[in-house]
């Protein structure tokens, strides 16, 4: 993913943040907050044969603490109107690939309960539910929302 691509990214991010399903986020940041936050952590899209944006996959640094430079919370969209194709998946697939290959030896995923698509496709890539943060942070304007907490252990990456 390159900045070239953040337009596309944007609009399916702040897809994602309308439905209130997926983010706490309210709105979408800048390209250089956007990649100033992931440093060098992997991030990819997925392109249609016509060269369209149809998703995104990133990971974003759980800390700055040393002890954790191996560890990255996960972020998977796919654009309205072309989920439930197999994007997500080719998109998370890659990502742990990818990962790897760049020393991540977790990938954290924080999950609404009310998103059982996206638990789905994490379950369905090897993650597994490691816990659940009762009413950890509330909507903007709206509700408290639980998270549950999945992660995927790289049987390569950082000799775990």
């Amino acid at each position: 993913m390159g900045r070239e691509d953040w337009s596309a990214v944007a609009e399916i991010y702040r897809a994602g943040i309308r439905t209130g399903e997926a983010t706490f986020e309210a709105q979408e940041p800048s390209w250089e907050e956007w990649s100033r936050r992931r440093e060098s952590f992997p991030a990819l899209v997925a392109r249609g044969a016509d060269g369209e944006v149809l998703g995104w996959a990133a990971l974003t640094p759980v800390s700055s603490r040393p002890v954790y430079r191996g560890v990255g919370a996960v972020s998977v969209y796919v654009a309205p109107g072309h989920q439930r194709r197999g994007i997500g998946r080719a998109l998370l697939e890659a990502l742990a690939e990818a990962s790897e290959l760049a020393g991540i030896w977790t990938m954290e995923a924080g999950i609404f309960p009310v998103n059982v698509a996206s638990i789905t496709l994490h379950e369905r890539c090897g993650f597994r539910l490691v816990g659940r943060r009762e009413r950890i942070g509330q909507m903007p304007g709206g509700p408290w929302r639980d998270v549950l907490l999945y992660e995927r252990r790289s049987a390569q990456a950082g000799g775990v």
